[in-house]
């Protein structure tokens, strides 16, 4: 699912990208299968997808997912003299990516798995399209109805072609979504442009890595997050019942319906994986009925619900409430 232009030209730099991606849940080989037909562009709608998921394929409509989302952007502007573009590539390995660099005078392509760059091709001014063979073929065709010889493009008239351009592939294959992205910087081809790209290059590859390990570090939190909620047990005890304090997931609670309860001394309150309060701390929660509670109460969780103890009250809070971690 991807659509990637990248302009490298005498007067400036474009790249473009649409925002499609699918996600598809079923097994392997018929997944394969229908990747095979998706990128050969054999279907136009969702709908003729899914119909032949299920009757040709066979697959019962609750045994697989599949949707289009039009939210993944592909494009960004590395800085104000570099644009940039990534789709993924597919190997008998798995899914690499390429990224395509531009800026006036000249372009990159660098292919990587994971972290690890796999090649880089420098070449000079260039139009270049990335995607299915069906996509690049619906732009191509573009290009050449509007500009005739694709090498008469100035970054002008590529701005100016934009919505027609990617209305045009769109209407023409499920691939591409009719949403898209552009950034573009203008400039004047010089010989320095090979340098500003390999600088450019080597600082988004730095910054791509930074996020892989943010995201690394974000999904081990929440590893450790669901392992360590609490199921059963104690939770801490109630030291004030109406509040005007704030606390995550109670925001649609009045003052009265708050209530502040001091976590035991092995227990921690957890937002995002992050510790919020930690053991003997006080966190702002919330009730349904304040009437019934009061001050010194205990909150506990029984069978996965939390309440007050020996009390019908529903305990809501927006923390994930845990065991802490021995250090």
């Amino acid at each position: 699912m991807t659509l990637v232009l990248a302009y490298a030209g005498k007067d400036g730099a474009l790249a473009a990208g649409d925002r499609r991606t699918l996600v598809v849940r079923m097994d392997e080989e018929k997944r394969k299968e229908l990747e095979e037909l998706l990128y050969r562009g054999e279907f136009s709608s969702e709908e003729e997808v899914k119909r032949y998921v299920e009757e040709e394929l066979g697959i019962d409509p609750d045994d697989y997912y599949l949707e289009f989302h039009d939210d993944r952007k592909k494009v960004w502007k590395v800085n104000d003299e570099v644009v940039a573009g990534e789709v993924g590539i597919r190997s008998a390995k798995g899914v690499k990516r390429r990224r395509v660099y531009a800026t006036p005078g000249a372009h990159a392509i660098v292919e990587m798995e994971g972290e690890e760059v796999l090649s880089k091709d420098f070449g000079g001014m260039a139009l270049i399209v990335e995607g299915p063979p069906v996509v690049k073929d619906l732009v191509l065709e573009f290009i050449e109805d509007r500009f005739g010889d694709p090498s008469s493009v100035d970054l002008d008239s590529l701005l100016d072609a934009m919505d027609d351009l990617f209305d045009h592939v769109s209407s023409n294959t499920i691939l591409v979504s009719e949403e898209y992205d552009v950034y573009h910087v203008e400039g004047v081809a010089d010989p320095l442009a090979p340098a500003r790209l390999q600088k450019a290059i080597k600082e988004d590859i730095e910054r791509l890595k930074k996020h892989r390990r943010k995201l690394a570090d974000e999904m081990l939190k929440g590893i450790r997050e669901a392992y360590d909620l609490i199921d059963e047990g104690e939770v801490g005890v109630i030291v004030k019942v109406g509040t005007e304090e704030e606390g995550e997931g109670v925001e649609d609670y009045p003052p009265e319906k708050r209530i502040v309860v001091k976590l035991n001394d092995d227990v921690d309150a957890r937002y995002m994986g992050d510790v919020i309060a930690g053991p003997g701390e006080e966190v702002v929660m919330a009730v349904e009925d304040p009437e019934k509670v009061e001050e010194g109460d205990v909150v506990v969780v029984e069978d996965g619900e939390m309440k007050v103890k020996g009390k019908d009250v529903e305990v809501v809070t927006g923390y994930s409430i845990c065991r802490t971690r021995e250090r």
